[in-house]
C-alpha cells in the first residue's frame, strides 16, 4: 500500500509538470529540414520593396553639369524625421494620398507601387529631355514595420537597408516568448490602393523561406498570438492559490496515510 501511494504522488507530480510544459514541436522553427537534405532549398527571388503614400522619398538628381541638375532638386518639401537627418543631409518628398511626387520642372510623377528602382528608372526617362545622362537616387526614408504580441519587446522598428524577413523582424522584437502560437502568425499589410490584407505564417514550417509574405513591405504589422498554452496557464495562475492549497492538503493527507498503513 505505502508503494502504491509512493506511485501516486510521482504520477501527479509528472502530470502536472508535463502539463505545464510546451511541446517541442510547437516551439521549433523551421522544422522538416530533412526534407531538402543538409540545406534548405529557397526560390531565386529578389525582394524589392515598393513605394506607397505617405512614403517619404529622398530623390537625389545629378548630372555631369551640377549647374544643369540644381534646378531639379528645388521643389522638394522637407520633412524633419530622425531618419532623414541620419541618412542624408538632401531634401525628401512626401508621396501624397493619390501615389505622387512633384518634382521641379517635371511635375507630378505616379510612383505608387514602384521599387526605388522602378522610380529611378522613370525618373530618369523623363530628365532625359532636359539633362545628358543624368543619375538619380531614390530612397524610401521611412521604412517601419511594427512588432506585436507574445514578443519580448514589441514596439515600431526603423529598417535601415530596406529588407527585412520575418525571422529578422522578430529579433527586433527580442525573440517571441515561450506561449507565442509559431503556427499563426498574423500578417497585416495595406496594399498600393489603401486596402488591408491579412496573412496567417507558419514558422515552424522551413517551407516559410519561399513564401511570398517571407519579406515584409515598409508598413507591415506583424502579430504574434499567444497560444493555448499561454490561455491556459492564465486560467491557472488566477487559481494559484487554490491549487497551492489543494495540493498541499493532498500531500498531508498521503503523508498521514502512509504513515497509518
Amino acid at each position: 500500500m505505502k508503494k502504491y501511494f509512493i506511485h501516486f504522488g510521482v504520477i501527479l507530480f509528472v502530470t502536472l509538470f508535463l502539463s505545464s510544459c510546451s511541446n517541442l514541436k510547437e516551439v521549433v522553427y523551421l522544422q522538416n529540414k530533412h526534407i531538402y537534405g543538409n540545406a534548405i532549398s529557397t526560390k531565386n527571388v529578389l525582394f524589392d520593396a515598393t513605394i506607397k503614400p505617405k512614403n517619404i522619398l529622398s530623390i537625389e538628381i545629378k548630372s555631369a553639369d551640377p549647374e544643369l541638375s540644381a534646378p531639379f532638386n528645388l521643389s522638394a518639401v522637407t520633412v524633419e524625421t530622425p531618419e532623414s537627418e541620419r541618412k542624408t543631409g538632401s531634401l525628401t518628398y512626401l508621396v501624397d494620398n493619390r501615389g505622387e511626387v512633384e518634382l521641379a520642372v517635371i511635375g507630378a510623377i505616379y510612383v505608387n507601387g514602384l521599387t526605388e528602382r522602378e522610380a529611378e528608372k522613370m525618373i530618369k526617362e523623363k530628365l532625359s529631355k532636359y539633362l545628358n545622362n543624368p543619375t538619380v537616387h531614390v530612397r524610401i526614408m521611412n521604412y517601419k514595420i511594427s512588432v506585436l504580441g507574445e514578443v519580448t519587446h514589441p514596439g515600431v522598428y526603423s529598417i535601415e537597408n530596406g529588407k527585412v524577413n520575418i525571422f529578422e523582424a522578430l529579433s527586433l522584437a527580442g525573440d517571441m516568448t515561450i506561449y507565442g502560437n509559431r503556427k499563426n502568425i498574423k500578417l497585416l499589410r495595406e496594399d498600393k490602393n489603401g486596402g488591408k490584407q491579412l496573412f496567417l505564417l507558419n514558422i515552424t514550417d522551413a517551407n516559410i523561406v519561399n513564401s511570398p509574405y517571407y519579406y515584409l513591405q515598409q508598413g507591415d504589422v506583424v502579430y504574434v498570438e499567444p497560444s493555448k498554452v499561454k490561455a491556459n496557464s492564465a486560467l491557472v495562475s488566477d487559481n494559484t492559490t487554490f491549487w497551492i492549497s489543494t495540493l498541499s492538503l493532498l500531500t498531508g493527507l498521503v503523508s498521514i496515510l502512509v504513515t497509518i498503513l
